[in-house]
């Protein structure tokens, strides 16, 4: 029968053959599309660096948005938006820029693009989330269509660093004109590799790749950032395949990871530091013998052998290992694990133990303190600061925990007034230089929310130290003034240094072109490639 039915209509067969056909070509051009799907703790507070300059939001936006010049993995400098550089004059930092450049708008990349997103960094209303991490910088100047200055009001040592800043993107003027602030922070325009699809809430944001991309069209297709905050569920996930890489995966399961063929486990030491920060406006710890009680009082070596299992290092300085400035603060030798010093020290500060084993002040007091630490943010913050809790409970000091997701974190240490006596977070110095860190954190002019001063640490001396360090132009002299305000911070104490960034990420090994960076804010996803 079937064979008549062939006889009697050729042309059906002919028909059948092409929808065949072209069923199996759609068939064959979805599977060949690459999506890489990658697991990460928290969500961003936005996609759009004049607002978040943290690495959640990080990892997304450099995907999207384009800086003048990068930091690569050898911490060397590469170009990106602009082919060359040099100083014309010493506060006068000429940048010639890459032609044929178009936004994803379809705008054309020039001096003009440059310029708009520096002067709202700058000039803002109000001003990007990085504009005091500029230094000096006071604008951007066009010398004509691809030449740009960027300008600082005095000599600065890390100029050149300042642009290499991953939160410096390079935005489409149209796009922000057009879509307002608002709306271009959920959906950044701008001339990476990749463009913004979808952005659900907590839950994923899609990119695809940019077909004109100058560099290329990348090798994969499709990018897919969920949030999966519950760090077993992250790599449950990476096991099943849901993900083909998790972020800030569990240390407990990285050696098992790498034994096993079917993963591949990437890592750098970093350039991040998680701290336990003390508002020192605030009654309790504004005694430095309080702050250096607690600091005895918490066995930091047992925190990076015990809970980070690997994925962190023991913190001996304000400033990593690998940051230009670098010196040793001596903190083991300092600050011992010592309950009993606590104890004493606590004693001086004129705190007594009452009968139920709490410590309360000369009035009857007891000593409460307020925590707000990140969750999910660093690696096992939540875990550290229920250790911390549990470390001080032990030399009477009672800590209330408050825990939100990060983005409620974020927006309330970045309050002019923060009602709380501790914090923990992860500060990286993307520059890979000490001003970075030192100007926005430690002088005493820096504080929120135009700035990052969140202990409200005031020292005019340490103050004196940081400025003449930025304005040198001597390497030598730069670390000899840095080493300087390091001893002084290892006195005062602002801020516990508790461990070191290890920058890993867990991935299945059929991706292939992943190499981990030491500044975790940059996320180069543009070789990766991912086979079947």
């Amino acid at each position: 029968m079937a064979a008549v039915l062939r006889e009697r209509n050729p042309h059906m067969r002919t028909r059948r053959a092409l929808i065949v056909a072209g069923l199996l070509a759609l068939l064959s051009l979805g599977t060949a599309q690459k999506t890489l799907t990658i697991a990460r703790p928290a969500d961003p507070v936005s996609l759009d660096p004049h607002y978040d300059t943290t690495a959640p939001g990080s990892w997304v936006y450099t995907q999207v948005l384009e800086p003048l010049i990068t930091v690569n993995q050898q911490m060397e400098i590469e170009p990106r938006l602009a082919t060359s550089w040099e100083f014309v004059e010493p506060t006068r930092l000429r940048f010639t820029l890459r032609e044929g450049v178009t936004f994803h708008d379809g705008t054309p990349f020039n001096a003009e693009a440059v310029k708009f997103t520096w002067d709202r960094a700058l000039h803002g209303n109000p001003p990007g989330r990085w504009a005091s991490l500029a230094g000096p910088v006071v604008g951007v100047e066009v010398v004509d269509e691809y030449t740009v200055d960027l300008v600082a009001s005095q000599p600065y040592g890390p100029l050149l660093l300042v642009a290499a800043m991953p939160y410096t993107g390079i935005v489409s003027p149209t796009a922000v004109q057009a879509m307002g602030n608002d709306a271009f922070s959920r959906a950044p325009v701008g001339t990476g590799p990749f463009k913004v699809v979808e952005w659900r809430s907590n839950d994923r944001i899609i990119l695809e790749a940019y077909d004109d991309y100058w560099r290329g069209r990348p090798k994969l297709d499709r990018l897919v950032f969920r949030t999966i905050p519950e760090e077993g569920a992250r790599m449950l996930s990476l096991q099943t395949g849901e993900v083909d890489m998790v972020l800030q995966p569990a240390p407990t399961e990285l050696a098992a990871l790498a034994a096993d063929p079917r993963f591949v486990v990437e890592g750098a030491p970093g350039v991040g530091i998680f701290y336990l920060g003390f508002n020192l406006s605030r009654d309790h710890v504004s005694d430095p013998r309080v702050r250096q009680a607690i600091a005895h009082a918490i066995d930091r070596e047992l925190i990076v052998e015990a809970i980070l299992e690997g994925g962190g290092v023991l913190a001996d300085s304000i400033l990593g290992e690998p940051v230009f400035g670098y010196a040793p603060m001596n903190l083991l030798e300092r600050y011992p694990y010592d309950p009993e010093r606590a104890r004493q020290l606590l004693d001086e500060a004129g705190y007594t133990m009452n009968s139920s084993g709490q410590l309360v002040d000369s009035s009857g007091r007891p000593l409460v303190l307020r925590m707000l630490p990140s969750a999910g943010r660093s690696l096992k913050d939540r875990e550290i600061a229920e250790v911390i809790q549990e470390f001080l409970r032990q030399v009477g000091i009672t800590v209330e925990l408050d825990v939100f997701e990060w983005a409620t974190t974020f927006e309330l240490m970045r309050g002019e007034t923060l009602d709380y006596d501790l914090i923990t977070f992860t500060w990286f110095t993307t520059t890979a230089d000490a001003d970075y860190t030192m100007y926005s954190n430690f002088v005493s002019t820096e504080l929120p929310p135009a700035s990052w001063n969140r202990w409200r640490y005031a020292d005019p001396e340490v103050d004196e130290l940081i400025k003449a360090a930025r304005a040198s132009l001597d390497p030598d002299e730069r670390r000899q003034l840095y080493a300087r305000v390091q001893e002084r911070l290892a006195v005062d104490l602002p801020a516990i240094p508790l461990y070191g960034s290890y920058e890993v990420a867990a991935l299945w090994a059929n991706v292939t072109g992943y190499v981990a960076h030491p500044i975790q804010y940059i996320l180069d996803l543009f070789p990766v490639d991912k086979t079947e």
